[in-house]
């Protein structure tokens, strides 16, 4: 109930001994010999060392067994109000870089479904004919401005903080680090920034062990703090509450994911639908 709370509340949390340490030593040993190799890692971001989808690849089939935990999805589908549908976002990083205070709100990546191929940017009518003729939705009503540049930027206070069509977008992400971040390394928030303006938020650390989880919510604003150790691993996901914006949400993810990886369609492994069916996860 504490960590339901503190969510609610202040826009995160962190789950105490979730997985055993032999089981996320394991996810660390794997992740270093697999960017080891550097056709691995992901090309259309300069070869950083992170796998955008990797839950549908075979080579991550052992992280399955994160959605058959029950303790975390038992916790999630009560934040989400008892009905969970995973948000089709999961990559794996290695020594990602710092990023400053951001949020992983909003449904920005949408634009990612009419990226150009040849050339920097997306096509902007297509992308506003689409939310027109499908969600019924001006830019001005879905993003609170007319200009999808000004809505995409990660830093803008603006994240769907507001009511869609009476819908609200909720949804968390989810973090589990490679190795113990108690005092350093580990994830920054800015707590209650999911609910008000980030320049009057406190900036808490969040001090992570192996085997924790840490959550948070999408509009929450957070970074990773400045790591002076090589060979950081970090697993990260998204889950949310059924409605339309999540919908949203999931199409621009996927779509991202797809596209960092150089394929033409994203698809769903069959393995991954049957964990995600036992465990009455939509999707």
């Amino acid at each position: 109930m504490k960590n339901l709370i503190q969510l609610k509340n202040e826009g995160y949390t962190l789950l105490k001994n979730v997985f055993s340490e032999t089981q996320v030593l394991s996810w660390r040993k794997h992740l270093l010999e697999y960017m080891s190799v550097k056709s691995n890692r992901c090309k259309s971001e300069n070869w950083l060392s992170v796998k955008p989808n990797a839950i549908n690849y075979t080579e991550f089939s052992d992280h399955l067994t994160i959605f058959e935990n029950k303790n975390l999805i038992s916790f999630l589908k009560e934040a989400c109000g008892g009905v969970l549908k995973y948000a089709h976002h999961y990559d794996v990083h290695l020594d990602a870089p710092a990023y400053r205070f951001h949020h992983d709100g909003g449904i920005r990546h949408l634009n990612q479904k009419f990226k150009y191929k040849d050339r920097k940017g997306w096509d902007d009518t297509k992308l506003r004919n689409y939310i027109k003729e499908k969600y019924d939705l001006t830019y001005e009503e879905l993003c609170g401005t007319n200009d999808w540049k000004t809505y995409a930027n990660p830093t803008n206070d603006y994240n769907n903080k507001h009511s869609v069509k009476g819908e609200k977008l909720l949804v968390y992400r989810v973090g589990i680090y490679l190795q113990n971040h108690k005092t350093k390394g580990g994830l920054r928030v800015l707590s209650e920034s999911h609910k008000k303006s980030s320049k009057s938020c406190k900036s808490v650390y969040v001090p992570s062990e192996i085997g924790d989880v840490v959550i948070w919510n999408c509009k929450t604003f957070h970074r990773a703090s400045n790591n002076t150790e090589s060979g950081r691993g970090f697993v990260h996901m998204a889950f949310g509450k059924p409605n339309f914006l999540l919908d949203m949400y999931s199409e621009g993810h996927s779509a991202r994911l797809t596209n960092q990886n150089g394929e033409d369609e994203y698809k769903l492994s069959n393995n991954f639908k049957k964990v995600l069916d036992k465990m009455e996860i939509l999707y």
